[in-house]
């Protein structure tokens, strides 16, 4: 279970590592004017919507017993690289 446990917390980190870099680009957005807005809105509301999707499958991976363990972990394995693959477009376009 120790292996569990390390994946969980280690998940919550960069969970709560995206929603401060999530946070950023907000701040950012407001800055870019109305012209660069619209865009940047739509993006963080697609990765907001992504994240929620992520930390109810790190939710349901931490109430999981060893037999589902497995079953929900691919899941959260796929919700992660979505989520991760759109932070990484929205830093090419709004961090630059």
């Amino acid at each position: 279970m120790a292996d569990n446990t390390d994946f969980l917390a280690q998940a919550k980190a960069q969970m709560d590592a995206w929603g401060d870099e999530m946070k950023k680009m907000q701040a950012k957005m407001m800055e870019a004017g109305t012209a660069g807005q619209d865009q940047m809105i739509k993006q963080i509301e697609a990765m907001n919507e992504q994240r929620k999707q992520a930390e109810k499958h790190l939710e349901e991976l931490g109430k999981a017993n060893m037999e589902a363990w497995k079953d929900v972990q691919g899941s959260m394995e796929k919700a992660w690289k979505d989520l991760e693959k759109s932070m990484e477009e929205a830093r090419k376009k709004f961090m630059p």
